[in-house]
C-alpha cells in the first residue's frame, strides 16, 4: 500500500511540473486575437539565453557569460500578403501586417516603451512559419502582445477650417 501511494504522489508531482518542463510556453487561449488577415500566432515561449560581456570584477575586466530572458513568438502565414514594387523595396516598413508589438509594464502597472518586431519568414508562402524575438528587460513585471491591424480606407475629407457667421 505505501508503494502505490508513493507512485501516485510521483505521478501527481510530474503532472504538476509538466508546464514548467515544456519550455514555459504561454497559454495561447489568452492570445486568440493575435492574428490578422495574413498571419496568426501559433506559439509564444519565454526562454533564457546567454551573451558574453566584459564585466569588471576585483579590479579586472573579464569576459563573462551573462544570462538574459527573451520571448520567442512563432507565427504562420494564413494568406499570402499582397506584393508590389513598394513592398518589395521598402523593407519592413512597407509590410506592417507582418509585425507584432509588445507592450511592457512595470510592477506598478505603468506602461513602458512599446516595441514592434517584424515576423521573419523565409518566403511569403501560405503555411510558412516565421519568428520574432523580444528581449525582456529587468524592470518589466508583465507584457502584452498585439498585432498591427491594417487601416481601412477612410476616403472622407478632414475639415481644417469651419466658417463662423
Amino acid at each position: 500500500m505505501p508503494q502505490s501511494f508513493a507512485r501516485l504522489l510521483l505521478v501527481v508531482l510530474l503532472l504538476a511540473a509538466w508546464p514548467a518542463l515544456a519550455g514555459q510556453s504561454l497559454k495561447l487561449d489568452r492570445y486568440k486575437d493575435l492574428r490578422n488577415e495574413y498571419v496568426k500566432v501559433t506559439d509564444i515561449k519565454e526562454r533564457e539565453r546567454f551573451e558574453e560581456r566584459y564585466l569588471e570584477s576585483g579590479g579586472k575586466v573579464t569576459l563573462q557569460k551573462v544570462p538574459y530572458k527573451e520571448v520567442l513568438v512563432t507565427a504562420e502565414i494564413v494568406q499570402r500578403p499582397p506584393s508590389s514594387m513598394d513592398t518589395m523595396f521598402a523593407g519592413d516598413a512597407a509590410q506592417p501586417f507582418l509585425k507584432i508589438c509588445m507592450a511592457p509594464y512595470d510592477a506598478a502597472g505603468k506602461a513602458l516603451d512599446e516595441t514592434c518586431e517584424a515576423l521573419k519568414f523565409q518566403s511569403l508562402v501560405r503555411g510558412n512559419i516565421g519568428t520574432a524575438n523580444f528581449r525582456l528587460e529587468a524592470d518589466m513585471a508583465r507584457y502584452e502582445f498585439h498585432m498591427i491591424q491594417r487601416q481601412g480606407d477612410k476616403g472622407s475629407a478632414i475639415k481644417l477650417w469651419v466658417p463662423t457667421n
